[in-house]
């Protein structure tokens, strides 16, 4: 690779962005990054059919979300431009008669049933048609002139011999004599074939290394022929093994989620999915597994990317994403809960001190949790609990003068204002202890089933403070005291 490299991402905004596609983005942004190059963005919208305006920006914004920032592109513009396909078809026109009038493409006239009709009798005959079209052997001149009347797709003239290249991963590879037939550079109708646009923009814009997906393997020699036909020096290639899924397979929407929106969409962390990308097909030096966009900056090389085709393990996934939410601090974990927790009855927050207290209870639930998408559940349980379980937990406690005492111990220590932090529940809990003689279990459980209606969550210490805390700021809808949730199981004030 370069000193300084320069690389692109190009995206066909034919839909939303696949996670292969995605993988393809985040390696290019690093090999940039981490070599100080230059990481261009290009639109490949020549297919105006599948093509919008709508794929591009939600692409845009998955790049964005994810973290990826490119030095030129369509939105932040650049000295190489047009970097939409679409805008550039005299470009590709013009080098299309070059390649004609230099005698290495050529006009062909034949409909698609007839090639149809030409492939049918080279497979009864045992054998893989190498196209060669009629007007192959026309002189430049002739050419032009048959390019000039139109209705002429162009094939590009494949000479009779091997072409190789040395791939990044895989080392010397390519395609033996005969495995090419004259392929179409442009159509009928003008607009370039992938091929001849791809060349054309990566000269244009200077692409020296090309990172992409190993579908395009069968591409890159056909490729290397336009490089040849136009003086022009190829970029280095880099060919991506595929992500395949759990059974092996290509990976696809039978799978599940399967693009960086669906991701999004279910709870996973834009910092965990970089994560997890990057280490398909790649493993850390120090086997440290967990690391953030960052530390990938510094540790992740190309060079050591192994050319199998890697598994997309969702479990592996969600397991990376509980780490790295457990490492959030309490306002950046708001900040990515926030979507996920609006419209769930839980509490709307409008000023800095009602923020801060949201963002310590989620940090509360977050615990052990591998999704954002299970935050919302557990979050409105905690600060709202439910009838039932509000009655599951009178139920047990009914009856038992122990628990009644331990209770009414930690009610009158609310409602004096001695539950606020930490370290004045450690004291109360001292104080009810020495009072009731209550220890263990019998101090701790009914507390707990009083005030959330749970036998299990978070710890009590962090708890109590956090309802206290909630309960003097103006919620909506309000969060109750300790004492009020006592009250509330009791039937009465103890």
């Amino acid at each position: 690779m370069p000193t300084a490299p320069r690389l692109r991402f190009a995206p066909s905004p034919t839909g939303s962005l696949h996670v292969g596609n995605a993988r393809t983005a985040l390696v290019n942004w690093l090999a940039a990054r981490r070599a100080g190059g230059a990481l261009v963005l290009r639109i490949e919208d020549t297919d105006a059919a599948r093509s919008g305006a709508a794929s591009e920006a939600t692409i845009l914004e998955d790049l964005a979300w994810m973290g990826l920032d490119w030095d030129e592109g369509p939105d932040v513009g650049g000295p190489r431009g047009p970097y939409r396909q679409s805008e550039r078809g005299a470009r590709y026109a013009e080098v299309v008669r070059r390649l004609v009038q230099d005698g290495h493409a050529y006009p062909d006239f034949e409909s698609a049933e007839e090639i149809a009709a030409r492939r049918d009798a080279a497979r009864s005959a045992g054998s893989a048609l190498r196209f060669r079209g009629q007007h192959r052997d026309r002189s430049p001149a002739e050419a032009l002139q048959l390019l000039e009347g139109g209705g002429a797709a162009v094939r590009f003239k494949v000479p009779d011999r091997a072409v190789r290249f040395v791939d990044g991963l895989r080392g010397d590879t390519g395609l033996a004599a005969g495995e090419i037939g004259d392929f179409v550079i442009a159509r009928a109708d003008g607009t370039p074939t992938y091929n001849l646009a791809v060349v054309v923009d990566d000269h244009d814009m200077g692409i020296d290394t090309v990172v992409r997906g190993e579908d395009h393997l069968t591409n890159t020699p056909r490729q290397i022929l336009l490089y040849e036909g136009l003086g022009w020096q190829p970029p280095h290639f880099t060919h991506l093994a595929l992500v395949l899924g759990p059974d092996r397979s290509r990976l696809s929407k039978r799978h599940g989620a399967t693009s960086v929106a669906e991701m999004r969409a279910g709870g996973i962390l834009p910092a965990a999915l970089c994560n997890f990308l990057a280490l398909l097909g790649w493993s850390p030096p120090d086997e440290q597994e967990v690391l953030t966009v960052e530390q990938l900056r510094e540790v992740w090389d190309l060079a050591d990317l192994a050319p199998a085709n890697a598994v997309f393990d969702e479990t592996k996934l969600e397991w990376l994403n509980g780490q790295h939410l457990a490492a959030l601090p309490p306002d950046e974990l708001l900040g990515q809960a926030v979507p996920f927790l609006r419209g769930g009855g839980l509490p709307a927050v409008s000023s800095e001190a009602e923020r801060a207290w949201l963002a310590r209870a989620a940090v509360l639930v977050a615990v052990g949790r591998r999704r954002l998408t299970e935050l919302p559940g557990p979050l409105g349980e905690l600060l709202y609990p439910t009838p039932a379980a509000l009655e599951k937990a009178a139920a047990q406690l009914r009856g038992d003068e122990r628990a009644g005492a331990v209770l009414a111990g930690f009610a009158r220590l609310s409602r004096a204002g001695a539950l606020g932090t930490e370290e004045r529940y450690l004291a109360g809990v001292a104080q009810v202890r020495e009072a009731t003689g209550a220890g263990g279990r019998a101090l701790f459980h009914p507390l707990r089933l009083a005030i959330s209606g749970q036998d299990t969550g978070p710890e009590l210490k962090q708890l109590v403070p956090l309802l206290e805390a909630g309960a003097a700021l103006a919620l909506e809808p309000p969060v109750a005291g300790v004492a009020a949730r006592i009250e509330r199981v009791l039937g009465s004030a103890p």
